[in-house]
């Protein structure tokens, strides 16, 4: 009897023992967890207790159900157990919640989750998975056995633990968190949000008609006529910095390139993934999500339209633009997307010079091939006609993170490997004198999808997860000297056409990076990737949260000055963007 009560209370408490372990997690990488030891393991545990419910009283039906219907159960629990492991898996490897729309979003992407499943299946965490998925699997099939054997005295003690669990789940929170994603069980977080809720055609009209877009402003502009390159490298985060915060040394040679060029330290993100980072980095708009667009196949819908993108602004001028990845250019139709955006040329991963390259994460080459093929191109492909723009989107440092040397995967070393490429790759830019006529930026596409660190919250407090670094080199800009006015992603086509043009057009409000003194914007908008309908405001030194919600968009936290213009122009934004069609997300 006593061997049947522990096989029975295995599978609960290996459930509980998920949910400690989403609390630890949250506690780790949240930007409230200064403080917060323990805090989040009462209300995390409280919401997974109807996960809890449900999954016992799946058992009790398979004890009480006819046994030819009894695997409706089973697929209850089933799918319980899937989404609850695959939640804790996300948060710890990508610092992020489950997501059913990204499910929807990156599932038609085999090739890369094949890519990245094989990675960690090679690697030492593949043996702790086939470790772990035995005991979930023995924990499960012995407590319905035990189940079995139990009788109807197991019957009613299951019914009655289900109702237990259910009733603590129902009571008022325990504990006030301001980001309550973070202890909200997988399912209640994938509930629909105020991000799908439509406008209504009165509300539309209305607002549309009463609409009066910021003034343009045109200034003279600093005409200096240089070729450009951006290296956009993934995932390069503050906290690889050892001079920045003293975490993680993974980036000693880009921290020297930092100390020879110009660094931005308050340059902020607009997104939480490549596809945001892209939209706003070359496309000069916030990625603000259109209705249903995270119910969307695809990743850059909404923004097929940017008339004034970076190589747009710049072909005004006479610049031819490149694009260069050795990444896949068909994820997410990413390809397509670009040559919408104006771009002349746009090279991935199917392109010949690697042909012989050994390939990781989205079948990419390794940084080091990108740059050769970049010096190649410069050396014996450039076209006559100058000047021109290049941006190189790097992949190596993209999780799961594999260093191509030695195959490890490690974070650390992944890192130090790119470094050493992106260092490489300056050392040959200046040897072929691109700096007499060029500039290189390097930045990043969005902060690493990890857990925060305590250190980058004491150092950027709100701003943490949206703080990237960016270097120029080259000209005026090799000096050494850190600015430290906000600026964002959003502005740099603008900026880019300001420094590099003779005139410079710019909405009211939006920022100059280049202009002299450098230029803040009012405000930063970056889309959450954890709460979807929240959009966070980063106006001067205020922070605001806004709720996205149709007619309803609204300031859910904070205080921002101009706060009814901006909502104004979030609104409108998005509806002019289109509601996007909502792709079978209903099946999951």
């Amino acid at each position: 009897m006593r061997r049947r009560m522990i096989a029975l209370l295995a599978m609960p408490l290996l459930l509980v023992l998920f949910s400690l372990g989403r609390a630890w997690l949250s506690e780790q990488g949240s930007l409230a967890a200064m403080g917060c030891t323990g805090c989040l393991v009462v209300p995390t545990v409280q919401q997974d207790l109807a996960l809890l419910a449900a999954f016992l009283a799946a058992t009790a039906l398979w004890l009480g159900l006819p046994r030819y219907v009894g695997w409706l159960a089973w697929l209850i629990q089933g799918g319980l157990v899937l989404i609850i492991v695959a939640d804790l898996i996300t948060l710890a490897e990508f610092g992020m919640r489950l997501s059913w729309r990204d499910v929807l979003k990156f599932g038609g992407e085999w090739g890369a989750i094949q890519g990245y499943v094989g990675t960690k299946a090679t690697a030492i965490t593949g043996t702790l998975w086939l470790i772990g998925v035995g005991i979930l699997l023995s924990s499960w099939a012995g407590h319905l056995v035990a189940a079995k054997r139990l009788g109807q005295g197991g019957l009613q003690r299951i019914i009655m633990a289900a109702a237990v669990c259910f009733s603590l789940y129902a009571l008022p929170t325990t504990a006030y968190h301001p980001l309550p994603w973070l202890y909200r069980n997988v399912v209640e977080i994938n509930l629909p949000s105020g991000v799908d809720r439509a406008y209504s055609e009165a509300y539309r009209s209305r607002v549309l008609a009463a609409y009066s877009p910021p003034p343009l402003h045109c200034i003279q502009g600093r005409a200096l006529r240089r070729n450009v390159v951006i290296v956009i490298i993934e995932s390069w985060s503050w906290y690889h910095s050892q001079d920045r915060l003293g975490i993680m040394n993974a980036t000693p040679q880009l921290d020297r390139l930092a100390q020879r060029g110009t660094l931005w330290t308050q340059f902020f993100s607009n997104g939480f993934t490549t596809d945001h980072g892209l939209i706003a980095l070359l496309g000069g708009v916030a990625p603000l999500p259109p209705v249903n667009r995270y119910h969307s196949l695809e990743g850059y819908t909404g923004f097929e339209e940017l008339p004034d993108s970076l190589p747009r602004r710049l072909a005004a001028d006479g610049y031819e633009s490149y694009f260069f990845t050795t990444g896949d250019l068909e994820f997410m139709d990413k390809g397509k997307w670009l040559k919408r955006l104006g771009f002349h040329k746009v090279e991935g991963d199917d392109h010949p010079f690697y042909q012989d390259a050994q390939r990781f994460a989205f079948h990419a080459a390794h940084d080091g091939w990108l740059y050769d093929r970049f010096l190649h191109w410069l050396e014996q492909e450039v076209p006559p006609k100058r000047p021109y723009l290049a941006v190189l989107e790097t992949v190596t440092t993209h999780p799961p993170f594999v260093d191509p040397e030695t195959g490890r995967q490690d974070e650390l070393t992944a890192f130090r490997f790119a470094d050493a490429q992106a260092a490489r790759f300056v050392e040959h830019l200046d040897k072929q004198g691109f700096f007499e006529e060029g500039l290189l930026i390097l930045t990043s596409d969005q902060r690493a999808l990890s857990p925060l660190h305590t250190a980058e919250i004491k150092a950027f407090g709100p701003a943490a997860p949206a703080l990237l670094p960016l270097v120029v080199l080259g000209d005026s800009f090799d000096s050494g000297k850190q600015v430290t006015t906000a600026a964002q992603m959003a502005d740099m086509p603008a900026s880019l056409d300001y420094l590099l043009t003779d005139r410079g057009c710019q909405e009211e409000g939006r920022g100059n990076l280049f202009a002299q003194p450098p230029q803040s914007p009012r405000c930063i908008l970056r889309p959450q990737g954890n709460q979807r309908d929240i959009v966070d405001a980063y106006c001067g030194d205020q922070h605001a949260q806004i709720q996205l919600e149709g007619d309803k968009t609204r300031i859910l936290r904070g205080i921002l000055p101009h706060g009814k213009t901006l909502i104004e122009q979030i609104n409108v934004q998005r509806i002019r963007a289109g509601a996007r069609k909502v792709e079978f997300t209903h099946i999951l």
